[in-house]
Formats: C-alpha cells, structure tokens, sequence
C-alpha cells in the first residue's frame, strides 16, 4: 500500500494550522461574514475561487529553502524538473484539465521562464519520463498542450496544516501490484540545487504559495481570502494580529523588500544580468507573504502630477506592463490595509532619479496625504503596534519644498541616509543614520510628550553578495545587543527631561557589483540562503544559538523575497500563546515490525509532522515481539529545518504492536557434493534479513526429489547416495527466534555424485531464493538476454540502443547506459 512519507526538513512554522479551519477563521477578528470581506484586488467577492484554475503558484518541498524549478531556466522538451535557489523558471501556472467522478480536480502544470507574469517568455508542461508509472520516474517539460496523458495532469489534495500532497494520475487507483505515485525529489532530505522532482510510490509534503492569475487577467492579483484559502502561508497577510498591542515597532522583527517595486522593468533584460531587477513579485503579492516594509522610489510626475515608482534611470511596471505610479502603490497599501486592518507598514519614501525634484515630490505626496487623512502616521516617534494598525508609517528620504510644506507632517526626517553611509565605512557597526529628540503629541489628545528615535541602517551596497554576509551579520548581532537607554530630551525653555530612546534598525540585505561580475540577483542566490539558516533565524541547538533566536532582529530588507523567507522573519515575533498549530498528536495505538525504528511505525490516528518523530522516553526498552501490545511511554521529537531536534511535552503512554520480522533464507554449499560426505554438514542458509548480532539460524529438512518438486522427508542420519535432493527452511532456531518469520522455506535443488564424479551445482526451486516472487508456487524462470527491454517512452530509437547494448555488453557497462539514458530526460516523446 502506499505509504505517505513526510520528509520535511522544518517543523512547518506557526500558523500553518490555521489552513484547517473555515478560510475566514484567519481573517482578523473585526471581519465578519456580511460585512465587506476583503475585497479581492482583482474582484469584490466574500468568496474564495473554487478551485486552483489559472493560479500562478510557486512549490518547495515543506521546510525547503529552494523551490522547484527547471533545469536551465529552459523550456527545451525534455529539462529536468528539479530544486533550485531563486529559479527564473520558479513561477508555474496550474490550468484545470478533468474532474474525476470523485470530484477531483486535475490541472496541468505550466512553467513561466520569468518573474513578469505578463510577459510570456515560455510556456512548458510538466511530464513524467516516458509517461512511466515507474517509481523513481522524473519529472521534466514537454512542449505542448495537455494532450489527455495521465503524466501530464496532477491532482493536490491539501492537508490539514496547509501543506499540499500532489499526486499524477499514471496510477489512477492503488492496486495490489502498483502504487499511486506522488509528486516527491529524487534525494530525501537534500536541499540542493539540482535535486530532481520525480514521482515515487512514498509521498512528500509541499508547500504552496500562491503569486498571481493566469496572465490572461492582467490586471488582476490574488486576493487575501484566497492567499488564506489555497497558501501553506496562512499568516502573511495578518501576522500582526498574533502581536500584542503594546510592542512597540522596534520591538519587532519585521520583513521588508529593497526597491520593492522592481519586478518588471521598462526597457529592463532578465534578472540574471540585470542591474535594476530586485524582486520576483509584485507589491500586492510581497503583502500577502508577509512583508511589511517597503522602500519605494519616485521618479518624475505623470501629466497628473503622480510621480511614476523607480529605480535609477529605470521605471518600473506593473503587472499589466503599464508604469507603476505612486497612485498605484498607495493604492495596493490601501485595498490591503482595508482588508487586514490589523497590520501596520512601514514606508520609506525617496526621491529616485535627477528628474524629480523635492519639490514635485512634496507636492504628489502632499496630494497623498490630502486624500488619505487617516491613513498614514507621519510622526517622527517610533508607534506601538496598536497605534498603527492599519495604518502606513512614513519614513521620508527626500528634502520638502514648495507651498505643501506646512500643510502637513512628514514622517521621520532620513535626508542624510545617504551621506551618512556614504561616510561610514566600518564594517563592525551600523550606520547611526538620525538621532532626532523632540516633544511631539501622541495620538489626538494634542499632550506634547518627549521622544528619542535613533535610525541605524546597514546599507553597504556595492559588494558581491559573498562579501555582503559579513555586513548583514554584524547589523542582526548588533541589533541583539542594542540596548535600551535613558536619554536627555531638552525642551524649548531649555529643561532636561529623561525619556526611554527607541531605534530603527534597518538591515538592507541588497547589494551588487557588477566589475567583478555580481548583480542583485546573483547576490541574493548567496544572501537569502545565508540569512534563512542564520542562527538569528533558524536555532542550531545550541543554548547561545537558541537565545538569539528569541531576540527581535529589527526590518530586514532584501531583494528577491518569497513567502517562506518572510515567514522565517515574522514568526519570530509571536509568543507563547500563538504556538504552531500545526497537528501533531499522539496516536492511539502504533504497530511496527521488529527491528526497525520506532520513527518508522504506522500510526493509528496519531500524526507527526515533517521530519518529525515520535521515541521511546525510556531508550532501554526493548521492542521485542515478546512486547507486542504492551504499552510504552512516548515522547514526539521536533525537527526544525536544518535538522536540530527539540523535545516537546507532548508525551503519553501508548500500545505498540511488534510483528516478526521475515527472513529470507539462501542455500550455500549446494555444488560439489559426493556421495559418502557429510552433506549437511555443507550446506548452509544464511538468513536474509536478520539484524546483526541476534542468535537465529534456519531449521533445514533434507527431501528427496519427486519428479522436479519436493517429496518426502529424509529420516534424520539418512545417508546421501548419487541423485537429486531438496532442502528447505523448515523453521528457525535461537534465543531471537521468536523475534522473526520466514518469509519463505527457499526450497532448492541440488545434486549428488559419486565420489568420481563432478559435483553437480544446486537448482533453485520454489520461493524467493529462485530470484524473484512466485506466487504460484511453480517456480521462475530468468529472462534470457535476448528479451526485449521494457518500453522507455522517450523514443523507439532510444529503447533500441539501450536494448540492443543490454545483450553485448556487462552490467556495469548497462548500468552506465541506463544513468546516461536518465539524463537525457526523455528529449522526445
């Protein structure tokens, strides 16, 4: 039977569970049913899309850093399918092809060759090797419509913490003979480039995050209820709602993206050589997975007086390929903020390029501020989360000028930022950036209280992204360490009052150099890698390690974010109470066979999770067949994402059934024998099967020979004369014997000479010591050389090499054909 095999390397992180519930039970609580729920960006609807048509989505194996991908970012029929950091190729678009009588749905995969879903560079489907239900098959892109092969259409069945097990349709219904086989990688456990997707009969858990719609609606992006519904990421559009109220900001760790608008580029070439391109997704999808900071450049004012969002020389687009404007951005932070109004984000505004002026900017944000007087908090004070949610921080980098000025506060004053760090050339420390004291009002009351905000940015930029680590782990330690103090905030009548400082801690993960070759992309391949196994993120056992990782690491921003990235930020933030909800739980009853690990056994309504795994709590118990259905005291064992295992407290006491385990037995000793020696002194039966070190041997009983089968029994001291005989496993001796089965006797044959005769060599007869399974009792016959070879679906010229070099050449010699073959991945079909 098929058996579902989670090999996560993560402890699926807090709020996955939150994907078993009704889709509206992670809406923040002021959303009820009836009133307006979160308007879709593309649709007003209260109501989350029926199925998964025309989704652009992005996979990872569950816990995984790298997302499935296509070899060479190509869409040649025949490319591999397999894992990759930060894969152009990582955007797939799942297009609805049947539903089953059973109502399920099946939807052929598509893969994008880039990260702007309006604009078609490529377009492959994802194929299982020559249409083979073979375990172990890959997975690669055929280039083509769905054409009704079962290989090419894919069914995903979410589970109850959010994570999906996709299966393909070669196997249409489990049978005694073949399993379904299930979307799964070719290495267990290695999160590496190059890993290949294949399908196996052992299914693995994935990840789903959803990006976008099918590019045929170019204007639309995906909406929070249907993130909520469909993602494994249920909490990044409301994380927030899980921190209490009184956190100040830089209590927290907090996501951000560096020029957060640069997805789609006008005039602009791929990422993998672009100095311009920062991102994979666009704004309103980065506000799904979590992000809640965004650098945002503006450039020169439209006919309307609404700057267009750059970066350089370079405008950037939105989705639809038109330029975005400021208009645009305030207009995602808006649509989002009213459906998830308990998050909070924070802003930072710049001017781009030379073709704006502080005064054009002053202007078009004044604008801003004139048409959204409740949206934005623009005091220099850093808030506590509850003062701004649903509001948008402004942090301000350009200079104000003009006839708006005084209409209006502007947010936190950074004009310097760029001199500052221009200037600060210590790799051991972060920037101070500003260090503003004043007196200002809190809330609307109109009472002026006295604040200390001190900025510090880490923002070395021009580096490869190698050189790049050294900065941003200096900013995530000293962002540990930074310590709260008293400060002195004089007043206009120049009195002395004592205030508690608070401190940005900016950290851009962002850099590029292209003289030695080094662009954002490349660099963040080398970053984001580094920063996700971080010990500030990710615990590595250690005591000192662990104690980092319950400390805030202030606003990370980086280029190329995803989903997975954001949520190893965000989750820092929750306390005890917002625990992952992910089911884990205790079974009711365990059954395993003898000798095999207790991680391995089949459980009876419990469930672990990833790598996760339940022992013994006394090690020295032993797990005997004699203690089968005796009940033993368990404790479940978290694996986190680069392999540390946490103990937890869910424990209890549980009844495991132990089955023997089957040996297979294996006659040595059946050539040369003579009449007159001590036959059974010379054969033996190694058992096949059996652990190391256990007292068990096989019980063998000698039969004449009936005509080519086995016939009677030879009385015990019986001499051997000239002729043919049969030995069999009749049973099995030893103090460990109780601990084991035959699987089967492993009659065989074999011949006796005269004592001048050449010994004549043991036959094999029934069971499994004649090479393979015979059910029927009537004893196997190997295939010759001459067979044909089994189809390989990747072209008749293919097969007819590979069976023809099968006859001529050694096994070695055939092995290497058959790896060579798995590389070319099927190039026609």
């Amino acid at each position: 039977m098929t058996e579902h095999h989670a090999i996560s390397r993560r402890a699926f992180t807090l709020g996955l569970g939150l994907a078993a519930l009704s889709p509206f039970a992670s809406l923040p609580e002021t959303a009820a049913l009836g009133l307006p729920v979160r308007a879709a960006f593309a649709e007003d609807t209260p109501t989350p899309a029926a199925t998964l048509d025309k989704f652009v989505i992005r996979l990872r194996p569950a816990g995984y850093f790298r997302t499935a991908s296509v070899n060479q970012d190509g869409n040649v029929r025949g490319n591999v399918c397999h894992l990759f950091n930060d894969g152009t190729s990582s955007k797939l678009i799942l297009e609805h092809v049947v539903t089953d009588a059973d109502n399920t749905n099946w939807y052929a995969i598509r893969t994008l060759l880039n990260f702007e879903e309006h604009n078609k560079t490529g377009y492959s489907i994802w194929s299982v090797d020559g249409d083979s239900d073979k375990d172990g098959k890959v997975i690669h892109v055929w280039s083509g419509e769905y054409d009704d092969k079962p290989s090419r259409a894919f069914a995903f069945k979410r589970q109850s913490n959010g994570t999906y097990i996709i299966r393909d349709r070669t196997v249409e219904k489990e049978t005694e003979k073949k399993d379904i086989k299930y979307l799964a990688i070719e290495s267990d456990g290695k999160d590496q480039d190059s890993n290949k997707i294949c399908h196996k009969s052992k299914s693995i858990p994935w990840e789903l995050e959803l990006i976008g719609y099918d590019m045929k609606k170019n204007d639309a992006t995906v909406s929070s209820l249907d993130w909520i519904t469909y993602s494994s990421y249920v909490d990044g559009p409301c994380w927030m709602k899980y921190v209490d109220n009184s956190k100040f900001l830089d209590e927290l760790s907090i996501p951000g993206t560096h020029d957060s608008g640069t997805c789609s580029v006008d005039n602009d070439t791929e990422p993998q050589s672009s100095q311009a391109k920062c991102q994979q997704d666009y704004i309103p999808t980065q506000l799904l997975e979590g992000i809640r900071y965004f650098d945002i450049r503006l450039g020169k004012n439209d006919e309307n007086g609404d700057p267009g969002i750059d970066h350089g020389a370079c405008y950037l687009l939105k989705k639809d390929g038109n330029i975005m404007h400021l208009s645009d951005v305030i207009g995602y932070f808006n649509t989002f903020l009213s459906e998830n109004p308990t998050e909070a984000l924070i802003m930072l505004v710049s001017r781009g390029n030379g073709e704006a002026t502080n005064e054009s900017l002053t202007t078009a944000f004044g604008k801003v501020l004139d048409e959204n007087p409740d949206l934005f908090y623009t005091s220099s004070r850093i808030p506590t989360l509850g003062e701004v949610r649903g509001k948008i921080v402004l942090l301000r980098r350009f200079g104000l000028a003009g006839n708006s000025v005084s209409s209006h506060t502007w947010g936190l004053d950074l004009t310097q930022w760029d001199d500052k760090i221009a200037a600060h050339t210590d790799s051991t420390s972060m920037c101070l950036v500003r260090d503003e004291r004043g007196f200002e009002a809190v809330g609307k009351t109109g009472n002026e209280e006295p604040y200390c905000t001190k900025v510090y940015a880490q923002d070395h930029y021009e580096c490869t992204g190698t050189d790049k680590i050294g900065w941003v782990d200096m900013a995530l330690q000293e962002t540990t360490k930074l310590a709260r103090i008293m400060v002195d905030v004089e007043d206009n009548d120049g009195a002395k009052v004592k205030v508690l400082e608070h401190s940005w801690c900016i950290n851009y993960t962002s850099c590029t150099n292209y003289k030695q070759g080094s662009n954002p992309f490349t660099a963040a391949r080398v970053v984001n890698e580094h920063l996700y196994k971080s010990q500030y993120i990710n615990s590595t056992g250690n005591e000192s390690t662990k104690e980092d990782c319950l400390k805030h690491i202030g606003i990370i921003a980086s280029d190329f974010v995803d989903a997975a990235l954001a949520r190893s930020i965000y989750q820092r933030n929750y306390d005890a109470k917002h625990k992952q909800t992910v089911s884990y739980y205790l079974p009711t009853r365990m059954r395993m066979t003898y000798g095999d690990s207790l991680s391995d056994a089949s459980l009876q309504d419990g469930k672990t999770v990833g790598e996760g795994r339940f022992r013994l709590v006394d090690s020295s118990n032993v797990l005997s067949v004699a203690a089968s259905g005796n009940t033993f005291a368990i404790e479940y064992v978290d694996v986190d994402a680069l392999g540390n295992e946490t103990v937890t407290e869910l424990q209890g006491s549980v009844p495991i059934d132990i089955d023997p385990r089957a040996l297979t037995p294996h006659f040595e000793g059946l050539e040369g024998l003579k009449a007159g020696e001590d036959v059974r002194a010379k054969i033996a039966a190694p058992l096949e099967g059996k652990l190391e070190g256990d007292a068990c041997t096989a019980q063998l009983e000698f039969m004449h020979d009936a005509n080519g089968v086995p016939g009677t029994a030879m009385a015990e001291g019986e001499a051997f004369t000239a002729g043919t005989y049969w030995v069999r496993a009749k049973g099995l001796l030893g103090d460990a014997a109780q601990n084991y089965e035959l699987a089967t006797d492993g009659a065989a044959s074999f011949t006796v000479t005269t004592s001048g005769d050449a010994g004549g060599a043991g036959n094999t007869g029934t069971g499994t010591n004649a090479g393979s399974a015979d059910k029927n009792g009537k004893g196997n016959k190997s295939k010759g050389s001459g067979e044909k070879l089994a189809g390989t679906g990747d072209g008749s010229g293919i097969a007819a090499g590979l069976a023809a070099a099968a006859v001529a050449t050694t096994v070695a010699g055939a092995a290497m054909l058959v790896n060579d073959r798995e590389d070319s991945e099927g190039a026609s079909e």
